[in-house]
């Protein structure tokens, strides 16, 4: 009775920081939201892509620039998955889906315009969110953690809208990486038919300030 109460009081606390992330962290003014297809399209830094998470394989692999950042985000490079929704309590429940459950991915990152390409080392934040650790030179990352990027770069871009809850988990984050030209690349590892359905998408941006 007293882990359930707890849970209870965990989920309540969670569904309160999404809606006030969604009422207060957005830009007050918004470019127009993009399409799916212009979203799809678009190959800078911030940027997402809609993903299937049910089947083992490649999900996505994308050539982009990335620019410096621009204040209040700082060179720190996040790549994660940010799901979708507009109820509170179905988004947390797509969330602990995949965090529960586990989510084996394997990333390789590589920068192109340099005139020895080489991949980038990778880092993921321990599952405590307290520290981070390299992850393996196989590229598996096995814990998602709860990540962010900025909304203002997000909204500016038109990746961001305030009709839509947001949640973003963290794959795997680069710090004090250099602007250039990279390739990324996504694949599941595993089968995970339990998450047909979800709204997700792969997502890389800069890190905002005090996150």
């Amino acid at each position: 009775m007293i882990v359930q109460l707890q849970r209870v009081l965990v989920t309540l606390v969670v569904l309160g920081v999404l809606v006030a992330c969604r009422a207060s962290s957005a830009p007050e003014v918004a470019p127009t939201l993009l399409t799916p297809a212009q979203a799809a399209a678009r190959t800078v830094v911030p940027f997402t892509r809609a993903v299937q998470l049910q089947k083992a394989g490649r999900i996505a692999e994308v050539t982009f620039d990335l620019p410096a950042p621009e204040k209040p985000a700082i060179p720190i490079l996040n790549v994660g998955l940010r799901l979708q929704e507009t109820d509170a309590r179905r988004l947390l429940d797509a969330s602990e889906k995949i965090t529960l459950g586990r989510l084996p991915t394997r990333l390789r990152l590589e920068r192109i315009d340099v005139s020895a390409p080489g991949p980038v080392q990778l880092w993921q934040r321990t599952r405590d969110g307290r520290d981070s650790q390299k992850i393996p030179d196989d590229g598996v990352v096995t814990d998602l953690t709860t990540g962010s990027v900025d909304i203002n770069s997000l909204a500016e871009a038109g990746l961001y809208s305030e009709e839509v809850l947001y949640r973003t988990l963290q794959l795997a984050q680069v710090g004090g990486i250099a602007p250039g030209r990279y390739v990324l690349v996504v694949d599941l590892v595993e089968d995970r038919p339990g998450l047909e359905g979800l709204k997700a998408e792969l997502i890389v941006g800069y890190q905002s300030l005090g996150k």
